[in-house]
């Protein structure tokens, strides 16, 4: 299993949406009147995620610091300079997608009446129940030919960020240093690089172990508890050595 730790607000929201984008694809094609519903909250959690005002901002940022850091690569032998135009291109395709809109992502749906009263509803507690909500209470009840066309119309709203997104954290991720680390008795802590624009610091370790880290960054060191799965009471750090794979992952 991989436990990542954002270490900037624009790599944490990328994390977030990418994690609300997997759920919807996980839900959008299932038929259920259930899945329905998981499909289209998380559609419109999503949507909240997204409707912070410096977000375009955020993301042109770090997609330009990939251009430059990949543009000083260009001089290098030790590069596939067609990989690096490749990448070059898709990070200025991104730049030009986040500046060129003039909206809010999302605006078609935020200006969507049918979705803002469900909005709205979700708010309450069971907000959605059918006496609370009875337009979406008939929707559920479509054909589910119907149902999926809409949520797939819906989430299309989003696709040109969720390419941006992927493209953001797999080239963050594809350039981790990978090194294998022992936590003592549960406990590990290094020293960091303060000159270093740390992205993620990622933990990988065996399922079977039953444990999860707790990640604690600050500018100049890393600590890592690993604590016990226990459903019942309080969390108990482990008292075993523990082998883990320590990832940075840095622009």
């Amino acid at each position: 299993m991989i436990y990542e730790q954002p270490l900037n607000e624009t790599i944490r929201l990328c994390l977030r949406l990418e994690y609300l984008f997997q759920e919807v694809s996980a839900y959008i094609e299932l038929e259920s009147e259930w899945d329905s519903r998981v499909a289209l909250d998380t559609i419109l959690e999503t949507l909240s995620v997204v409707e912070r005002p410096d977000l375009k901002n955020k993301l042109g940022q770090i997609l330009n610091q990939y251009v430059a850091t990949f543009s000083h690569l260009e001089k290098s032998e030790d590069i596939d300079k067609k990989v690096l135009r490749t990448t070059l291109d898709q990070l200025n395709k991104a730049i030009s997608i986040v500046h060129s809109s003039h909206s809010k992502i999302g605006q078609d749906l935020r200006e969507n009446e049918f979705l803002s009263t469900i909005q709205q509803r979700r708010t309450i507690p069971a907000g959605t129940c059918p006496f609370n909500s009875p337009a979406y209470h008939l929707w559920l009840h479509q054909p589910v030919n119907i149902r999926l066309k809409n949520l797939e119309l819906w989430f299309e709203s989003f696709s040109s960020l969720r390419n941006i997104v992927d493209l953001i954290l797999k080239l963050t991720r594809d350039g981790a240093l990978v090194e294998t680390q022992i936590a003592k008795n549960g406990f590990y802590q290094t020293g960091l690089d303060p000159a270093i624009a740390y992205q993620i610091i990622g933990i990988e370790l065996a399922a079977k172990e039953k444990l999860y880290p707790e990640i604690s960054v600050g500018r100049y060191r890393l600590t890592v508890h690993f604590f016990e799965l226990n459903l019942k009471d309080r969390a108990r750090q482990t008292s075993y050595d523990v082998q883990f794979k320590l990832k940075y992952c840095k622009i």
